[in-house]
């Protein structure tokens, strides 16, 4: 039996078992208060569109009609529900498949909103935190480079110590090719660049420290690159769009540190069991 109803059939009408039943139920309700519309028995409220919308881009031109827009938010969940109502009837949800997921997405849910707790137990920082960044950070701000290298991309071996052993002596680029194509890597060439005030901050180090014309070994995404910088092309901030940057970054570095602090506690109080062969490895002994 399907969900949809057409040539004048009232879902009122279906009956019999599993969604027909469930049809029938919701047959004669109104949506009224909150409620913004009915789907086969099921409420959609206007929570539920505000939860939505927090996904859009931001920001939200001026200009936008906001009954329209909630409008088309609408039917996105109508028929999203529709989906789920369809899935429902073909007892997806009961299946082992679902229950994990399930049960990873709440999980997920649960610790996201245990950061957003924590976050608003953490103060601002201060304007001293803020220049201290700046000094201690000088590729992000003062030093900021836009690095143009010619490079070689290509999926990364499984052996990576070969990789870095046959690395060692190419000291151009047309060595490391050279070296990739000794042990089977089909590299490709390009052009890439790097702003080191997106980049690790100890990457960017690793990349000031560059001797002219040697490649270095960079990650890309899922891919690796051998690359040698041809050109640093500095980057102006403007003070302001410097406070900004380093206040956000203070920020982000003080809010890991606490959640890393509390998983820290609750795991000194855990009782944690494992199973054959998943328990974690024992760090290596320190040598005396």
């Amino acid at each position: 039996m399907g969900i949809r109803t057409r040539g004048g059939i009232s879902a009122c009408l279906v009956a019999g078992a599993g969604l027909g039943l469930i049809l029938l139920a919701g047959c004669g309700k109104t949506p009224k208060g909150q409620v913004v519309a009915i789907v086969n028995g099921n409420d959609i409220s206007m929570q539920q569109l505000s939860v939505e919308a927090q996904d859009l881009p931001l920001p939200i031109p001026e200009t936008i009609d906001r009954r329209a827009l909630s409008k088309a938010i609408l039917q996105a969940v109508i028929d999203r529900e529709l989906e789920v109502q369809a899935a429902r009837e073909q007892r997806l949800d009961k299946t082992p498949q679902f229950l994990a997921l399930k049960q990873r997405n709440e999980e997920e849910l649960l610790a996201g909103m245990l950061g957003h707790k924590i976050a608003q137990t953490v103060p601002l920082p201060t304007a001293e935190e803020i220049r201290n960044y700046v000094v201690t950070h000088p590729l992000q701000f003062g030093q900021r480079q836009r690095l143009v290298l010619d490079q070689l991309g290509f999926a990364p071996p499984g052996d990576r110590r070969r990789l870095a052993a046959v690395l060692t002596d190419a000291h151009s680029l047309d060595a490391a090719a050279a070296a990739l194509r000794s042990i089977g890597i089909a590299a490709e060439r390009g052009q890439g660049a790097i702003d080191t005030g997106q980049a690790d901050p100890e990457l960017a180090r690793q990349l000031d420290r560059a001797p002219a014309g040697e490649p270095i070994l960079l990650p890309q995404g899922d891919r690796l690159v051998v690359g040698v910088i041809t050109a640093r092309e500095p980057i102006r901030m403007s003070s302001d769009d410097i406070r900004i940057v380093a206040a956000r970054a203070v920020r982000a570095a003080a809010l890991l540190h606490e959640s890393q602090a509390q998983i820290a506690a609750a795991r000194s109080t855990a009782e944690i069991s494992y199973g054959p062969g998943f328990a974690p490895d024992k760090p290596p002994a320190a040598r005396r």
